[in-house]
């Protein structure tokens, strides 16, 4: 089960990054007080969804220089790709943050 969550966990960053900055975007157009500030809370929130999908590429990266059995090997390839790819998902979802302001 921790290889699954080690392999699917930046895709599952990328989700819960969409619904994160979905609900911040929902508060700060219901609070209408500081557009500023919501702003800022997205791009920390980016920043250690970032960071997490980062951590989770190093160790699969690390995992794999240790010259794995041929499944595993294949799994943190997948885990290493997923995790690029949703990097990438969470650039441009922060960019609409950018655009916005």
């Amino acid at each position: 089960m921790r290889f699954w969550l080690l392999m699917l966990g930046g895709l599952l960053i990328w989700a819960a990054h969409f619904l994160g900055l979905y609900l911040l975007s929902s508060a700060a157009d219901v609070a209408r007080g500081d557009a500023g500030a919501w702003s800022v809370a997205g791009y920390g929130f980016s920043l250690v969804c970032l960071l997490a999908i980062t951590g989770l590429c190093w160790r699969s990266l690390i995992a794999l220089r240790a010259k794995p059995e041929p499944t595993q090997a294949f799994g943190l390839r997948i885990a290493i790709a997923a995790g690029l790819l949703s990097g990438i998902g969470v650039i441009f979802q922060t960019l609409v943050l950018i655009v916005g302001a």
